[in-house]
C-alpha cells in the first residue's frame, strides 16, 4: 500500500504519462517511423524529469511497447518499423519519477489514418475498452476479483473475441510488477477480495480470433494465429466507492 505522499506521486507521474500519450496520438499517421515515436515518448519524460519507459526495467532496448497487428504485447519500436494505414497499434508505456521511484502504467490501442477502418478491428478495439471500463466499473473494496474476471471474460467472449489468458495485470506501486496478478477470466465466487488503497494496473489483453500466444523474437509476443490482438490498460487505486483512474 503507498502513502498519501506516493499516491500524491503517482498521480504526477500520470500527468506525464497522459502527454506523452496525447502527443502520441496527435503523432502517429501513415509513414511516420516507430523511431519517431519512441523518441517523442523519451523527450517529454526526460523534460519533466522522470524515467520513460520499460527502457530502464528488464533490460528492455526501448522507451515504449509499440505491439502492431499481431504482436499483442512487448512489441519493439525498431527502427525499420513505417506505421501504414490500418494498422492496429498499442501502445504501453510506463512511468517512473526519479526520487521516489513509484510507477504507472498504461496502455491503449488505436488503429492508424483517418478511415474507414476495418469494422472488425473497430470492433475488437470497441469490445476491449469496453471490457476495461466493466472491470473498472465493479473494482471495489471487498468485491472478489474471480467474479469480475469471469464477467470480463464472459463479456468479451460473448463478442467472439478471446481473453488472452497467459497475460495478467498486476499490482503497482514501488516497483512496476507487484502483487496480486490480475487475471481477466475466473469461476464467479472464488479469488481474493479487492482491499482499499491496492493500486493495480488492470489490462484486458484481447485476441481476435485465438487466446493462443507465441514468442518471436526476444521480447515481442504474438497471436499464434496472426489474427490482431489489442490492449488497455490504467492504473486505479482501489476505494470504497468508485475506484479512482490514476492514469
Amino acid at each position: 500500500m503507498l502513502s498519501e505522499k506516493e499516491l500524491d506521486v503517482m498521480r504526477k507521474n500520470a500527468k506525464v504519462h497522459k502527454k506523452v500519450f496525447e502527443a502520441i496520438e496527435k503523432a502517429v499517421k501513415p509513414w511516420v517511423t516507430a523511431k519517431e515515436i519512441d523518441k517523442l515518448a523519451w523527450d517529454i519524460c526526460s523534460k519533466a524529469w522522470v524515467l520513460a519507459g520499460f527502457k530502464w526495467v528488464y533490460g528492455f532496448p526501448n522507451n515504449l511497447c509499440l505491439s502492431i497487428n499481431d504482436v499483442v504485447v512487448h512489441g519493439l519500436p525498431r527502427d525499420n518499423i513505417v506505421f501504414q494505414e490500418w494498422d492496429v497499434a498499442t501502445f504501453d508505456f510506463w512511468v517512473k519519477d526519479k526520487k521516489h521511484g513509484i510507477n504507472t502504467d498504461a496502455a491503449f490501442t488505436m488503429i492508424v489514418g483517418d478511415g474507414p477502418h476495418d469494422p472488425e478491428a473497430e470492433r475488437l478495439l470497441k469490445v476491449t475498452k469496453k471490457a476495461l471500463a466493466k472491470w473498472i466499473a465493479e473494482a471495489k473494496a471487498w468485491n472478489k476479483v474471480w467474479d469480475i474476471w469471469n464477467a470480463i471474460q464472459t463479456y468479451v467472449e460473448k463478442h467472439g473475441f478471446h481473453i488472452v489468458k497467459d497475460l495478467t495485470g498486476h499490482g503497482i506501486g514501488k516497483k512496476l510488477h507487484e502483487e496480486p496478478y490480475i487475471y481477466n477470466y475466473g469461476i464467479p465466487g472464488t479469488g481474493r477480495k479487492l482491499k482499499k488503497w491496492m493500486t493495480l494496473a488492470i489490462e484486458p489483453i484481447v485476441g481476435q480470433s485465438s487466446w493462443q500466444i507465441t514468442d518471436k523474437w526476444d521480447w515481442e509476443i504474438y497471436i499464434k494465429d496472426w489474427s490482431l490482438g489489442c490492449q488497455f490498460e490504467h492504473t486505479i487505486l482501489i476505494t470504497d466507492w468508485e475506484p479512482e483512474i490514476i492514469i
